[in-house]
């Protein structure tokens, strides 16, 4: 594994230094402070990684790769920040979030003004269909993102709306992070969704991961607020499984929390074994990528297949 950790670490090095040269303006402060302060948290570069590590195995260039990387990140980038003012998270990476730090207006010109340099920096690569992709994928972010909030306000939603929200919100992303690379060698359309797909199953199962974090792992271990998602109402994986089997213990329990003593709901969640289901779901989804991983030559012992083994087991 320490030969992995120093390929990975190696490419998280090179790509925090290409995101801190990037060249941009000093004016107007309103809009760049806000960028480079949101783009000044180094997160754990999860999606640059995955695209570096692909992109290695198809020997696309490296050059080419940074720009796809900056693009995916920057795309990332803007989603948190207007994600964090639309769930009012105040904590992103251990420190105030970019609304928090600012004010909701600048929050927003921000996201806005990242997501353009993530475009303009594709243009560089002169590819309609990098272009292309890259766009499918904003708008099923943007949908993923709309279901997420309409959910909020209903309370029949089934695990399979569940699934398909989460295919779009985070799977979508990650499922870009192999089919930009694969566009970028020359793969056709039946080739890029192969590994679209695999992207979408891995985005399901961290997603499903996220839930069950943002319980059971600590503030300081997560960098953010925990039991927001139950402060809003989110549909989680946990709050549908949750509310299908205990409907009024369930409903009873989130509307004594207070967003701070998050004990009672994880006891709640090990006792009726809760916990347990959600677990096995999360196994499920990272084993139908790995299956499909290997049907497409991308066996266990290349770099790409160890390190989703790797954020299998993560913790935060």
């Amino acid at each position: 594994m320490s030969e992995l950790n120093t390929l990975t670490n190696f490419i998280k090095k090179d790509f925090n230094k290409s995101l801190k040269s990037f060249p941009f303006p000093r004016e107007p402060k309103y809009l760049y402070e806000p960028i480079k302060y949101a783009l000044n948290v180094s997160g754990k570069r999860i999606r640059p990684i995955l695209l570096h590590l692909y992109g290695k195995e198809l020997n696309a260039d490296p050059n080419d790769l940074m720009k796809l990387s900056l693009s995916i990140e920057l795309l990332h980038c803007f989603t948190l920040v207007h994600d964090d003012i639309m769930d009012s998270d105040n904590l992103r990476r251990g420190v105030p979030t970019v609304h928090k730090e600012f004010d909701i207006s600048s929050a927003i010109l921000a996201g806005d003004g990242i997501f353009t340099i993530g475009q303009l920096v594709l243009t560089e690569l002169n590819n309609p269909n990098i272009y292309k992709l890259f766009n499918h994928t904003v708008l099923d972010i943007c949908e993923g993102q709309g279901f997420d909030k309409q959910f909020e306000e209903l309370d029949n939603i089934t695990m399979e709306d569940y699934i398909n929200m989460v295919e779009k919100k985070t799977g979508a992303l990650i499922g870009a992070c192999l089919s930009l690379p694969a566009a970028l060698a020359g793969k056709n359309d039946k080739e890029i969704n192969k590994v679209k797909s695999i992207g979408h199953k891995i985005g399901i199962a961290f997603q499903i991961q996220d839930d069950l974090l943002e319980i059971f792992s600590e503030e300081k271990n997560m960098g953010k607020s925990l039991g927001s998602d139950i402060l809003y109402n989110k549909k989680t994986a946990i709050a549908i499984e949750a509310n299908k089997n205990f409907h009024n213990e369930w409903n009873d329990l989130i509307n004594k929390f207070d967003g701070k003593s998050i004990e009672n709901i994880r006891s709640f969640l090990i006792k009726n074994k809760i916990k347990d289901k959600i677990d096995k779901l999360v196994e499920k989804y990272f084993y139908l990528s790995f299956k499909e991983m290997e049907k497409i030559g991308l066996k266990r012992d290349c770099s790409l297949y160890k390190f989703i083994k790797k954020i299998q087991g993560r913790h935060s």
